[in-house]
């Protein structure tokens, strides 16, 4: 008996994998359709590469830009309240919120209603970033290429690249490669 010929494996996991032509048009024209709806309702400039994935109840509302790479995939249920880079090669899990630090508070003459927001509230996610579901994202911090940010995950602050940063606040716990070594 000869055994069969080597197969590749399938990604079965990739939010691009292949499906049969129907199923794959219809997610094709689906996630064109939400593309659409978000450049409708955001208030800035939308720029898109190739391959985004945007599920089900997604809202982005940057106000100024919002910038996303090419094989980017967000989850159901994403919020995002701020301006926005993402790099390449990023998965965005479900109950993603990235907002901004831009509520000041700190005038005794005014309410936190009336007081003007800051514009200075950005996120940059680098490229081979994993953001855990349920993360809240506060900026303006910075994710660093290669980041695994765990979920349930508040950042606060900067993350470094390749590291796996977990919990609230967010701190890196280790090193995303073994041959790197452990992160002090």
């Amino acid at each position: 008996m000869t055994s069969p010929p080597f197969q590749a494996p399938v990604d079965r996991g990739a939010p691009f994998r292949p499906r049969p032509w129907p199923l794959s048009s219809l997610r094709i024209g689906l996630h064109r359709l939400r593309l659409a709806w978000v450049r409708r309702t955001m208030a800035g400039d939308l720029v898109c590469g190739e391959h985004v994935a945007i599920a089900r109840n997604a809202d982005i509302r940057a106000p100024h830009h919002c910038r996303i790479g090419s094989y980017v995939s967000f989850g159901k249920n994403f919020t995002c309240e701020t301006d926005l880079e993402i790099g390449d090669h990023v998965l965005v899990s479900s109950n993603v919120a990235i907002v901004g630090n831009d509520h000041p508070f700190d005038d005794p003459g005014r309410t936190v209603y009336t007081q003007p927001r800051r514009d200075d509230s950005a996120v940059r996610v680098g490229s081979d970033v994993l953001i855990g579901f349920g993360t809240i994202i506060v900026g303006p911090v910075a994710i660093g290429d290669g980041c695994i940010v765990g979920a349930g995950a508040v950042v606060v602050r900067d993350l470094p690249p390749y590291t796996i940063c977990v919990g609230n606040p967010a701190r890196p716990v280790r090193r995303r490669f073994a041959d790197i070594g452990r992160v002090d």
